[in-house]
């Protein structure tokens, strides 16, 4: 994963690939967000607006990036810790 980036260039890289190839991103608070497919996202000047799948919408502001890159164990979750 890129660390700190944090700039609307280094996400686009991502987003504009061709073939799409699903990436995550963790912001500064540790969450951690997927995105499988490009339908689920739009990049702006500053933020990056998502979609889970219950449809709620979220706003991300580029600038809480501190990792973004490739899906990790090819795009499955994680097991939870107990």
């Amino acid at each position: 994963m890129m660390r700190d980036s944090r700039t609307k260039e280094d996400v686009d890289k991502y987003a504009a690939k061709r073939p799409f190839e699903p990436f995550e991103i963790r912001l500064t608070d540790g969450h951690r967000y997927r995105f499988t497919k490009v339908e689920q996202f739009m990049v702006g000047r500053t933020t990056l607006v998502s979609m889970d799948r219950r449809g709620e919408v979220r706003f991300i502001s580029i600038g809480l990036i501190v990792e973004i890159g490739p899906l990790s164990l090819g795009g499955r979750r994680r097991p939870r810790r107990a």
